[in-house]
Formats: C-alpha cells, structure tokens, sequence
C-alpha cells in the first residue's frame, strides 16, 4: 500500500511538472524557456525537476514522442506498404492509395494535438526541430523510387531534379501541418488536407507528364 502511494504521489509530481512545462514551452518556445521557471510554476525546485528529468529536451520529448513516434512509424509503414506492391499496382494507385491512408494521419495528429502544436509551433532548439523535415526526406526518397518504378515499366516520364523533388515535399508537409499552426477543426482539417493533395497530385502528373 505504501509503495502504492508513493506511486501514485510521484505520478502526481510528474504529470504537475509536465503540465507546467507544456504551459511554459507554448508560451515561450523551447529555445526560451527556462527550468527555473517550470520549477517556480510547478512550486518545486530546479533540483526537484533534474531529480526526474536531465533537462528541458528530456523534457520536452517526454510531452510531444507519443504522437510524433505514432505518426512517424505510421507514415514510414503507408511508405514501405506501397513499395512493396507490384509496379502495376503502384501505378494503379499512385494517388489514391495516400488518399485513404490521410484520415488516419489526420487521427494521429488530432488526437496528440497539444503535442503537434509544440512540435511545429515551438520546438526550436530541441531535438524535436528536424521531425518535419524527417517526414520531408522520407517522401524525397520515396518519391525518387517512385519515378524509378515508373521508368522501370516503360512508362516516360520528365525528369525531376532533385532540389525541386525536395522542394515539392517541404511544401507538401508544411503545408499540411498549417492545419496545427492554425489549429482548424478536424473537419476543416479533413477538407484542408484532401485539397491539398488534389493540388500536388495534379502538380506532379503534370510534372512528370502522365
């Protein structure tokens, strides 16, 4: 029962700092905020705070790595699935096969919302900065076998330089995650992201000249 309690007693500290923490990031930012004030806000000392946490990137992974690992590892899955289907397939569903996967992306980033707002929003300085540009360099690649798939079945397609491939997936993922920075509703979301694919979709057939 002691050990229990102790449990429970911890826990409480821990989710009070981390709430205090939250405030402190989404008000000044990771690379402005300070342990010292966590600390004050909370009511504990600086030591009570490195007695649980290394410092404020330990701590800020701690409020954003759910959502951020949930999504990555799911958006690196709908990459890898489609690769592994037959060239045809892929050509098949080139477009629509991200279509149906995007509500679930969309889920993910909904239902960690307070985590996405710090990671696109204020996560500067911390070891959360590159996540998008992450997602960004897996679609570069991605898109890069792609085209290869395509030449690989006979089917012409123009050549795309590589700094524009890039470019194209920066747009496409920070536009996607405006819908955080202008925290839309998640039915707002929806239609937001959809049309935003249509867009890049129309882009990039005209592009390759398909």
């Amino acid at each position: 029962v002691i050990e229990e309690e102790q449990r429970m007693k911890n826990d409480a500290v821990k989710w009070r700092i981390l709430e205090c923490a939250r405030a402190e990031f989404l008000e000044k930012g990771f690379a402005d905020a300070s342990m010292r004030t966590i600390a004050e806000r909370a009511g504990f000392t600086t030591g009570m705070l490195y007695s649980r946490f290394s410092d404020k990137d330990e701590m800020f992974g701690e409020l954003v790595s759910e959502g951020a690992e949930l999504l990555f590892a799911y958006f690196q899955g709908v990459q890898d699935e489609f690769a592994s289907f037959a060239p045809e397939r892929q050509r098949e569903e080139m477009h629509s096969y991200v279509e149906r996967k995007v509500d679930r992306m969309i889920d993910i980033i909904y239902d960690h919302f307070d985590a996405f707002k710090l990671i696109v929003c204020k996560s500067g300085g911390s070891s959360y900065e590159d996540y998008i540009d992450r997602m960004i360099e897996v679609e570069t690649r991605n898109t890069v076998r792609f085209i290869e798939v395509l030449k690989g079945m006979g089917i012409h397609t123009n050549e795309v330089r590589a700094d524009l491939n890039h470019m194209l997936a920066s747009a496409l993922f920070n536009g996607m995650f405006e819908i955080v920075s202008h925290d839309l509703k998640k039915d707002d979301a929806v239609v937001f992201v959809r049309q935003l694919q249509e867009f890049f979709n129309a882009g990039w057939d005209k592009l390759l000249g398909l």
